[in-house]
């Protein structure tokens, strides 16, 4: 049967869903800063504002791009899942390219486009797959 809702369908999802993957990285980097400001270690404020970043972007997606009515506790471990996923794609991507490219700007560039497109695949089709509300036009 056709998605009643066309604006809920993944081509128009993408845009969505590449916003809230741009507030994370942003909210990664804000806390980030803001944790070095106060003379965190290093690692520790990445990985903190990583953490939180993650969070940020699982309720975006869950709340605005696919209006997810899955139970939280379902879908956050699906997005974990997924998360841990792409970060192994990234790496397997990452050391292809870069054993050929000789260079890491390049490889990352490469892998960040794909792991985005292979990450909006498993939100779109494993995470919140089947549970989205459709709104009325």
């Amino acid at each position: 049967m056709p998605d009643a809702n066309p604006g809920n369908r993944p081509r128009h999802r993408l845009p969505a869903f590449l916003t809230g993957g741009s507030i994370a990285t942003g909210t990664h980097w804000l806390v980030l800063f803001a944790l070095l400001q106060l003379d965190c270690q290093a690692a520790i404020a990445t990985g903190v504002g990583g953490a939180v970043g993650l969070l940020v972007n699982y309720l975006f997606q869950y709340h605005l791009t696919f209006r997810s009515a899955r139970p939280h506790r379902v879908a956050f471990l699906r997005y974990l899942a997924g998360a841990g996923v792409g970060w192994l794609f990234n790496l397997m991507i990452f050391d292809a390219v870069f054993r050929t490219a000789s260079s890491a700007l390049t490889a990352q560039t490469v892998a960040t486009g794909a792991v985005t497109f292979i990450n909006f695949l498993l939100a779109d089709r494993f995470v919140f797959h089947d549970t989205s509300i459709q709104t009325p036009q």
